[in-house]
């Protein structure tokens, strides 16, 4: 008897023992079980074993990985809505992961796999392009990276053709402002890509119809710069002959005209993703139109208005060094040298005969050796003043009648270029004495 019972006791002590020694449940079975089963491609399975693994073992050292294998399971299954979600809850639970390079990828990569033809809805493209290019950006050197320069080239040919279709679309309804948003915003936006010779054609011939004279000799001369070997430059040729407009070169005439249809260095910069409306083809087909504003113009940041303030990067105090015309043949623009970027408002008055347009710098002082009061020879400019006060300073400059005006902020070295498009009796070139000749009292 006393033998049986040591003999219980013993085993007693055995299972303690053993019960002491055993290590505690980590889900490891069910990251076993659910990775065997991704690789036999049965998805949906290993969903439920990972998920399984999450909700009873969330401090498993396998949890992070089951949760970014069920993203990866869902792109495979081609449930993209669910891959998004799960790859965006672990890229904000987990933003120390080895892994975010690769789960940014798949992420993007489960909108790209939802894009469609140019003609289509582009909501998934712009997705898709906002995370490869994070992804270029966070993980330079990641594999990941160099896959996803090469699908960044793929999305904005995609948004080029978008934008060149839907402004072809209001060409043919002859819409030619619409029109005119859109080949501009192709030539802001995507200027290397393949269709954008054409795109750039098109624009000038958007801005012909529309009597712009000038703007449209702009943007042909623009063609001849930036592409000088495509099929378009002949034509570029034809059209400037037809047009016989004397066009300013200082700058880049394709910045101008850019700035003249809205698209500013400035907007370009800070409200690319404000730009786009994101329709298809289809959808303004049957809207008559799409959803545009009442007037038919597509939905787009406002243009430049009138005492609108305008904001730069890192404005601050800064320096008039100079007030002067461009040096081209004629002058059609006044440039202003500065230190700095700078705040500025605008306000123009034009009756058509003349025109008169305001300038206030903010926190810009001139230098003492800019002249209070400057005079323009022969040129469709008169006179300027420039006036400081104690919060910057006011420039005035007095014209002959102008049609429209733009505003070009320059970086290297820091520049306003204001540039002019004369008036309809100018239309012809036939803008007298232009020699740029200034003098100053």
């Amino acid at each position: 008897m006393k033998r049986a019972a040591a003999l219980l006791l013993a085993c007693a002590l055995t299972v303690t023992a053993g019960c002491a020694t055993r290590k505690p449940p980590n889900g490891e079975n069910y990251y076993v079980q659910a990775t065997q089963e991704y690789s036999q491609h049965f998805y949906q399975a290993s969903v439920d074993d990972y998920q399984k693994l999450i909700d009873e073992y969330p401090f498993s050292p396998y949890a992070e990985e089951a949760e970014l294998n069920i993203g990866l399971a869902y792109y495979k299954m081609h449930n993209y809505p669910e891959a998004i979600g799960s790859f965006n809850d672990f890229l904000r639970m987990h933003p120390t992961s080895s892994h975010l390079d690769l789960a940014s990828y798949y992420l993007a990569m489960s909108h790209y796999d939802q894009m469609g033809r140019p003609d289509q809805d582009q909501t998934h493209t712009r997705a898709a392009l906002a995370e490869f290019q994070d992804i270029v950006r966070r993980f330079p050197e990641s594999d990941f990276a160099a896959l996803s320069r090469e699908q960044i080239d793929i999305c904005r040919e995609m948004l080029a053709r978008h934008d060149y279709l839907i402004g072809q679309f209001y060409i043919q309804r002859a819409n030619y402002r619409a029109a005119e948003s859109r080949m501009a915003e192709l030539m802001a936006f995507y200027p290397d890509t393949p269709i954008a010779p054409q795109g750039l054609y098109e624009l000038g011939l958007t801005l012909e119809k529309q009597g712009k004279k000038y703007s449209a000799a702009q943007a042909f001369t623009a063609l001849k710069t930036h592409f000088p070997n495509t099929i378009y430059t002949q034509e570029a040729n034809n059209q400037l002959k037809k047009l016989n407009q004397k066009i300013d070169t200082e700058e880049d005439p394709l910045k101008l005209v850019l700035a003249e249809s809205g698209f500013g260095q400035d907007q370009i910069q800070n409200d690319q993703d404000q730009v786009s409306v994101h329709e298809s083809l289809a959808d303004l087909q049957a809207n008559g139109g799409g959803a545009y504003g009442d007037n038919g113009l597509p939905i787009l940041p406002a243009e430049v208005k009138d005492d609108n303030i305008h904001q730069q990067q890192n404005p601050g105090p800064a320096t008039l060094h100079r007030v002067r015309l461009s040096s081209s043949d004629p002058p059609l623009s006044v440039i202003l040298d500065l230190s700095g970027p700078v705040t500025y408002e605008q306000h123009l008055d034009n009756n058509g005969n003349a025109a008169t347009l305001t300038l206030y710098l903010h926190q810009v002082t001139p230098d003492s050796s800019v002249p209070q009061h400057m005079v323009f020879d022969k040129s469709i400019f008169r006179d300027a003043d420039i006036q400081p006060d104690a919060g910057g300073t006011k420039i005035t400059v007095n014209t002959t009648g102008v049609a429209r005006y733009a505003i070009v902020s320059l970086d290297q070295p820091p520049r306003l270029l204001v540039t002019f498009t004369p008036a309809a009796s100018a239309d012809q070139g036939q803008i007298p004495g232009f020699d740029g000749a200034t003098t100053a009292n």
